[in-house]
C-alpha cells in the first residue's frame, strides 16, 4: 500500500478492520479512500459510520447527508446492505443509528 495507489477494495479492508475492533486503523484507511473517491455514496456512508464510531456524531451526520437523497435511501434497505454492498454487521448497526439520527429511518 502506497500513498499513490488508492484502490476501492480498501473500502472493504477498512470495514473489516472496524468489524475486528481496529477503529483507528479503519479510519486511517477510510481517509485515503475518501481522498480518492470523495463523491462515491458508499464511501461517504461508510466514512460517516466510522466518524460516528470515533465519537464525532455531528461530522458523521454531515458526511452522511452529503449523499444525494435518492441514493441515501438505499442505505436504509437491509437487503441492499447485505446483498448489494455486503457490509459487515458492525457497519450496518452504525448505519442504522445514523439513518435514525438524520431522520431518514421510517
Amino acid at each position: 500500500m502506497t500513498a499513490n495507489e488508492v484502490n476501492p477494495f480498501w473500502l472493504r479492508s477498512s470495514m473489516v478492520k472496524y468489524q475486528l475492533g481496529d477503529t483507528s486503523g479503519a479510519i486511517d484507511l477510510m481517509k485515503r479512500v475518501d481522498n480518492r473517491f470523495p463523491e462515491a455514496p458508499e464511501v461517504r456512508a461508510a466514512y460517516a459510520v466510522l466518524l460516528l464510531a470515533k465519537g464525532d456524531e455531528d461530522m458523521a451526520r454531515k458526511k452522511f447527508l452529503e449523499i444525494p437523497d435518492r441514493q441515501r435511501v438505499k442505505y436504509m434497505d437491509a437487503e441492499f446492505l447485505s446483498k448489494v454492498v455486503g457490509w459487515p454487521p458492525k457497519m450496518k448497526e452504525g448505519l442504522g443509528y445514523l439513518t435514525k439520527a438524520v431522520g431518514d429511518s421510517p
